[in-house]
């Protein structure tokens, strides 16, 4: 097998571990990038990856040894006395011939034993590191930092970057550092955008997350040399202390504008319907995405959605989990799609870009501050027009509910009522 997957334009050596090596290495899975675009030269690679991963672990089965990243950092350190860089060994086969061979020549001369052969060679497999591992290695990196702090200090000083690591999973996920892209932290300015607006917090809230997360990655990255571009994955993230919300449109640049058939004509039918469910619901493209046949009640006195988190189909918020009545538009839509559309495997991201795309090409934006996302903060505008209450707004938006949480809340009823207030008309 050639064990070999292909992310973002970039083909990967994957392998479980085997249960007969699970013993002495801890690990799940392997997952190491292979450099190439080109199948041809990853499929080689990955050969003399698993090869060489296949000797790793035979070695740990014979000595009893295990799986540790301090085996690793000592390999590096190793590398370093005898004067050369650590370099993983898949590296070093794909790098300059002449540096492989000084390498060779360096050993012959040399007293030979394991440790100076895996240090030289790039013997020792890199560790994958997973976000929520990155933080503890980070404190112990930065021991430094907490030498003269008290135990109340180290606690104040901890707790915001736990904070950190914690929304930044809850984003993207626990993935390994060395798969962490620019991509991933766009999606986490996302996600602190909509926690500003939604939740009133100051942007200089979210600065300081994208900041102690910059610091927890650069350190780990340099000190297990795992070579991130991090000035390219955390370059302009920062918010502007004067950042405003994105503004919303107004009810008759909606209809008229927005969603009318002829100005819709070149988009296409499923983008159509996301848009303007959005419109009508404020649910986004992402929260349409994972709605499943089971959330669309169609046959019930109140046609309603059930919006729910499920496996790998996180909400932004723990908020956003709600059941929004169906009106208007967003009811039109369900009954022609009364299964939705989480069976087309939609790119929630991909629609959203499309969808701008096209409106701006179309010129169907009364501003560049303006949207498609500006869409969810005119279903909140039309509530705070009519005066619903603050409840009823949070549990139709999906937001933070400031105040104490006594009952149930808000009937389907009594949010149905307020539905149709607002509803568009179409």
């Amino acid at each position: 097998m050639q064990h070999l997957i292909y992310r973002t334009n970039t083909w990967y050596f994957n392998r479980r571990v085997p249960v007969k090596y699970r013993e002495y290495d801890s690990r799940k899975l392997i997952r190491t990038s292979l450099n190439t675009d080109s199948k041809k030269t990853a499929a080689k690679l990955a050969y003399g990856e698993n090869e060489r991963l296949e000797r790793y672990w035979e070695s740990l089965l014979a000595t009893g040894s295990k799986h540790s990243h301090d085996r690793y950092q000592q390999a590096i350190k190793r590398a370093e006395i005898l004067g050369f860089d650590y370099q993983p060994a898949n590296q070093l086969a794909a790098g300059q011939f002449s540096q492989l061979i000084n390498r060779f020549l360096f050993l012959l001369t040399a007293e030979l034993t394991q440790p100076r052969v895996e240090a030289v060679l790039g013997g020792v497999e890199k560790p994958e590191i997973k976000l929520d591992d990155a933080l503890n290695k980070y404190f112990e990196i930065s021991r430094d930092i907490i030498l003269d702090k008290s135990a109340n200090q180290v606690r104040k000083w901890r707790n915001p970057r736990k904070l950190a690591i914690k929304n930044l999973i809850n984003c993207i996920g626990n993935k390994p550092v060395q798969e962490l892209t620019r991509a991933d932290m766009l999606k986490f300015r996302d996600w602190w955008i909509d926690r500003i607006e939604s939740e009133n917090l100051m942007p200089n809230t979210a600065n300081k997350n994208f900041i102690q997360i910059g610091s927890i990655v650069t350190s780990v990255s340099k000190n297990y040399q795992l070579k991130l571009d991090v000035d390219h994955i955390f370059s302009d993230l920062l918010f502007d202390e004067s950042y405003e919300p994105r503004p919303p449109f107004s009810t008759e640049h909606i209809t008229n504008v927005l969603l009318n058939e002829e100005n819709l004509s070149g988009m296409s039918e499923v983008s159509q319907c996301l848009l303007k469910v959005f419109a009508e619901t404020g649910a986004c493209f992402s929260e349409q995405s994972g709605i499943l046949p089971e959330d669309i009640i169609l046959n019930e006195e109140i046609p309603h959605i059930v919006i729910t988190p499920r496996k790998k189909k996180r909400l932004k918020t723990k908020y956003r989990k709600r059941v929004i009545p169906l009106v208007g538009y967003a009811l039109d839509v369900f009954r022609k799609h009364p299964l939705g559309f989480s069976h087309l495997d939609i790119n929630p991201d991909s629609y959203s870009a499309a969808v701008n795309k096209y409106l701006v090409e179309n010129k169907m934006l009364p501003t560049e501050r303006h949207s498609v996302y500006s869409l969810r903060h005119s279903v909140q505008d039309r509530l705070l027009r009519l005066n619903a209450p603050d409840r009823v707004q949070a549990q139709i938006m999906g937001h933070k509910y400031t105040r104490p949480d006594y009952g149930v809340g808000a009937t389907l009823e009594h949010k149905q009522e307020w539905m149709e207030k607002i509803q568009l008309v179409t």
